[in-house]
């Protein structure tokens, strides 16, 4: 039975799971794989880096850097929590633009996914809340704040609905705008129900659209775009058969010759809540990031 995951953590957990308990006890990793973790009072974080293709092979991801935020309280119901997880996220998204050392870079934003579909709206819900200002900085005789960034956004869609592959949409939007680094934000699958809508992964590896719901599309990284792509995804969904073994931790269950029900993905019910309130999250932390020296309801007050 293959395990579906678009996480890097979760990826490496079942390295662990499938070692000897020798191996396990010794805590050794693959060459060129490293895993730090650091606690804050809101989220927990897991740095992993893969720098081989040994390591890369072995997890199953691209080679590159992977953050993973788990937040404490998933239910997000009140506005402190929200904004300290905004604040943290925020804090990782400005240490990776500083990384790659532009001054005063052009950003552009994309919202991957389907609005009309719950589970797949976060990316649309995200560009929606995001304070662009790539117009307004075109504009010589206007005066604007100097805390604001360069950004702008674009809400993609998905082929099913445009009849074009998202990632020729924005390679030709890139070619137009020349944005110094792309940020995609997509919703993802996970392997446990407890991690749904609770975790946020940062990516700089680029990211493969539709993968979380397994619909795969044209890469969108630095090697198919030509700028720096880094994805930001939570995990909306569980593969149904991949749930069953984690509800009844069963390394027996085989898979279902029914199509329709082995194909399946599962969300919780109250999906359209939690995905307002990550999207909330995921916003105010980007508009924080790219917009310096701003308070969360300071900088919310530039949106239309």
């Amino acid at each position: 039975m293959v395990i579906r995951t678009d996480l890097a953590l979760e990826a490496r957990e079942m390295i662990d799971e499938e070692r000897s308990e020798e191996m396990q006890k010794k805590g050794k990793l693959p060459n060129g794989m490293y895993v730090n973790t650091r606690d804050t009072p809101y989220v927990y974080i897991t740095d992993i880096e893969i720098l081989s293709k040994e390591a890369e092979h072995t997890i199953g991801k691209k080679m590159g850097k992977y953050i993973t935020l788990e937040i404490k309280n998933p239910s997000l119901d009140t506005n402190d929590i929200q904004e300290n997880i905004s604040r943290v996220f925020s804090n990782e998204i400005y240490e990776l633009i500083q990384s790659i050392d532009i001054e005063e870079p052009r950003i552009m934003i994309a919202g991957l996914g389907n609005r009309n579909i719950t589970a797949d709206s976060l990316g649309p819900k995200v560009a929606d809340k995001i304070v662009v200002t790539r117009h307004v900085k075109n504009m010589s005789d206007l005066k604007f704040d100097e805390r604001l960034g360069n950004v702008c956004a674009i809400i993609p869609g998905v082929m099913g609905i445009t009849g074009i592959e998202t990632g020729d949409i924005i390679k030709g939007v890139i070619e137009t705008v020349k944005p110094d680094i792309l940020f995609v934000i997509d919703a993802l699958a996970s392997r446990k129900a407890s991690r749904v809508n609770s975790t946020i992964q940062i990516s700089d590896t680029g990211i493969v659209p539709g993968s979380g719901v397994g619909n795969h599309r044209m890469e969108l990284s630095e090697t198919t775009l030509g700028i720096p792509v880094i994805a930001v995804g939570v995990p909306t969904v569980v593969d149904a058969l991949t749930l069953v073994k984690d509800l009844y931790n069963d390394d027996n269950i085989k898979p279902l010759e029914n199509d329709t029900i082995a194909n399946m993905v599962v969300t919780p019910k109250n999906i359209d809540i939690a995905i307002d309130r990550i999207a909330e999250v995921v916003a105010s932390g980007f508009n924080l990031a790219v917009h310096r020296g701003f308070g969360r309801h300071e900088i919310n007050e530039y949106l239309i």
